[in-house]
């Protein structure tokens, strides 16, 4: 009983997201489930293939900062005054 009770508090405390407050935030929420194909590399691979060839352009990078500077990195990141991706790069 405890687990259940456990799972239910962590339901309850679970983060909030309205999917139209988003773009007003500049956040988004993208996902893939491809989880019926972990037994399947055939598909897998088909699946990758197909996405390849919508030849979409790469994302726009916003801002790229070296890897001891991930803290700033961080900071600008939830600033939420970025446009395109913090790219952090490591040598």
């Amino acid at each position: 009983i405890f687990g259940w009770l456990r799972l239910a508090w962590q339901w309850l405390r679970r983060p909030m997201v309205d999917p139209l407050e988003l773009p007003g935030e500049n956040k988004s929420l993208m996902s893939f489930n491809l989880i019926y194909c972990f037994n399947n590399a055939e598909e897998l691979g088909r699946l990758i293939d197909e996405c390849m060839n919508f030849n979409l352009p790469a994302p726009k990078v916003g801002h790229t900062y070296p890897f001891d500077r991930a803290i700033d990195a961080l900071r600008a990141f939830q600033s939420g005054s970025t446009t395109g991706k913090v790219v952090l790069t490591v040598e």
